[in-house]
């Protein structure tokens, strides 16, 4: 008789950002890994819900879309209670296979995958940023203990992003993605010191750490001090888009949706920030004199306006002579149809943790052209054209070359698909599992 899978958790931080990129995409293919593998899942949400009531009340009430963050004086009051998760129930009256197909503006069904059971924590990150500001205050920075009421704790818990926190009775494993608050703290918003001790407090207390590239690692251990026998780099999996839609049909949907044909525009795909260095990609795009138009897709960051500063028409979304388009933020079906039909993909990015983008972008076999720093050489390797992201001259002949050359165009096209094939679910699950064999839990037979 077999025995009963494992159960091995996930925390839903990455899945509850509405409108998420990089960590939202990180998190929903863990989510997937660990459910593909026949493990017993659950993901623990934070959000803040002090639940009252039955289990129907309690479910309608985490995906409510009025749950309000708490003022600052009941999250510090509430640190005299111990942080208990509470299953959201199993009564089934929300229907998580329904959720709207357009970006959110609030919390959907869409942010919690099926297949895995769904616990909360009242408040937990806003919590645990208080409670770990008071331990800091007191010596050194811990990290908060969530229990689990009425459940014995899982196998092993995943956390997808820094946060102060360890599920009570397992072993935590804690994704840290990159050091850009250390390496760039220009761009960040956030408090370079408390990320740092919350960085040191993680490679404390954590039973192993993972990260996303090669580069990351690296600087992770430099800058922190990790021993390198306790951080693992699995890479970022990147399955296969689901467009829903066969080639003719998403050719036909990007022209009458946004008036753009196939290989006829070159496109830019990330948040505007300035670590994204989209500034300098559009002063190189504007100095070609290249007629194909270059689309912007991406939401603004606090510090997006001079990034766009040539978008000067239409509210701040065109360029005056209407070659460059900012789309804002669009659902993923639709990112991936325009990469798909994109002439380049054009990620000139200053650091990047893994560089989502241009494996996308490669996996549908569209041209990159990318940076020369950070982990990017190390993802795209020779199937890609890379540049000083610094040197705007150096990004405006690449634009042009791979704008004009055929045959420099079709050689990226062509071998973008086989080093995508580095990061598939399948390799991403095989380095995942080497790290649970590490810490006593087997997976299940039928995983890869």
């Amino acid at each position: 008789m077999r025995n009963q899978p494992a159960r091995v958790w996930m925390d839903g931080f990455g899945l509850s950002i509405v409108n998420g990129t990089g960590i939202a995409t990180y998190s929903r293919h863990l989510a997937a890994t660990l459910r593909d593998a026949g493990f017993e899942t659950a993901l623990l949400y934070g959000r803040p819900l002090p639940w009252r009531g039955d289990a129907m009340a309690r479910e309608i009430a985490f995906f409510d879309s009025r749950a309000r963050t708490p003022p600052f004086w009941r999250r510090a009051l509430a640190q005299a209670l111990p942080q208990r998760a509470l299953p959201v129930g199993g009564h089934g009256v929300v229907d998580r296979r329904l959720h709207a197909a357009g970006a959110r503006a609030a919390f959907s069904p869409a942010e919690a995958p099926p297949g895995h059971a769904l616990w909360n924590a009242n408040d937990m990150y806003g919590r645990a940023l208080i409670r770990f500001g008071l331990t800091r205050l007191l010596g050194r920075g811990r990290l908060m203990p969530v229990r689990l009421a009425g459940a014995p704790p899982p196998a092993l818990m995943h956390w997808t992003h820094l946060h102060p926190l360890r599920l009570a009775g397992c072993p935590n494993i804690h994704t840290l993605h990159d050091a850009i608050p250390l390496r760039m703290p220009w761009v960040a918003l956030d408090d370079k010191a408390g990320w740092r001790a919350c960085a040191e407090a993680v490679a404390r207390e954590a039973a192993h750490i993972l990260t996303v590239s090669e580069h990351s690692r690296r600087d992770l251990i430099s800058l922190l001090g990790i021993p390198e026998e306790r951080i693992t780099n699995t890479y970022q999996p990147v399955p296969p888009p689901d467009h829903g839609f066969d080639h003719r049909m998403s050719r036909e949907r990007i022209a009458a949706a946004y008036g753009l044909s196939d290989k006829g525009y070159h496109l830019c795909l990330g948040s505007v920030d300035p670590r994204k260095n989209l500034a300098r990609m559009l002063d190189a795009y504007m100095s070609t004199g290249i007629p194909r138009p270059l689309i912007l897709v991406g939401g603004k960051s606090a510090n997006a306006a001079p990034e766009l500063r040539l978008l000067t028409e239409a509210g701040g979304t065109r360029s005056a002579d209407g070659r460059i388009r900012h789309l804002g933020y669009l659902p993923r079906e639709d990112v991936a149809m325009l990469i798909r039909h994109a002439r380049s993909l054009c990620f000139p990015s200053l650091y990047e943790g893994f560089g989502l983008p241009a494996v996308e972008a490669m996996l549908e076999g569209t041209a990159v052209l990318t940076s020369n720093v950070s982990s990017l050489p190390e993802v795209v390797g020779d199937a890609a054209l890379m540049v000083d992201p610094t040197d705007t001259r150096a990004l405006a002949e690449a634009l042009l070359a791979l704008d004009s050359d055929e045959d420099l165009r079709a050689r990226y096209e062509a071998a973008g698909p086989a080093r995508a094939a580095l990061f598939s679910p399948e390799r991403h699950a095989a380095r995942l599992a080497a790290v649970h064999a590490r810490l006593g839990v087997t997976w299940p037979e039928a995983a890869p």
